[in-house]
């Protein structure tokens, strides 16, 4: 079961993903979250969750101090779950006297990028590993044009993904953790 590892609301549960997601392991995420902690990204962000399936990236991010958490998920099956984790989410904030601005929309990711405002900190691209790669090149630009000047963009593949291939952005890292790929990219 997918939970909050660290942060206000850590080891809150989150409802089971639904058939259509497929949700970021503990451990990758621990990793990753580790990462951006020490590169001081959370804190204050603005976050985008493409993808969002669980919510499980950007309700992490929330929990570490996130200013504010978007997440896109477009199958309303999963979409529900999602309703339901950012509705536990909120209630946990709220009874430790806590305000924040966490808002799900169930909307494709093109559709929801068209129509955004600019200035993310940090957006996590988590599509379902059969998602495809020429499909996701297209949506980056979108993405990059919606980043502030220090935002950062983590894309979450399988490791046998071919390396995504985009101008807009420069690949800062990468590390495999079994069958997953995790890609950090900022601007150049």
């Amino acid at each position: 079961m997918s939970r909050i590892i660290a942060g206000t609301i850590g080891s809150l549960q989150l409802k089971p993903a639904a058939k259509a997601t497929r949700p970021t392991s503990d451990r990758v995420k621990e990793s990753l979250f580790a990462k951006l902690d020490s590169m001081g990204v959370i804190e204050g962000a603005k976050v985008l969750d493409l993808f969002a399936g669980t919510g499980a990236l950007g309700l992490e991010s929330a929990s570490r101090g996130a200013a504010s958490v978007e997440l896109v998920e477009r199958d309303r099956n999963a979409f529900g779950l999602l309703e339901q984790n950012v509705k536990s989410s909120l209630s946990s904030f709220e009874k430790q006297g806590i305000s924040t601005k966490i808002q799900a929309h169930n909307l494709d990711a093109q559709r929801y990028l068209k129509s955004a405002s600019a200035g993310f900190d940090l957006v996590f691209i988590d599509p379902p590993y059969d998602f495809p790669n020429a499909e996701l090149e297209q949506l980056l630009p979108a993405v990059a044009g919606l980043l502030s000047d220090v935002g950062l963009v983590v894309v979450e593949r399988s490791s046998r993904s071919e390396q995504l291939e985009i101008d807009v952005l420069e690949l800062q890292s990468s590390k495999t953790y079994g069958d997953t790929a995790v890609w950090i990219y900022e601007k150049p």
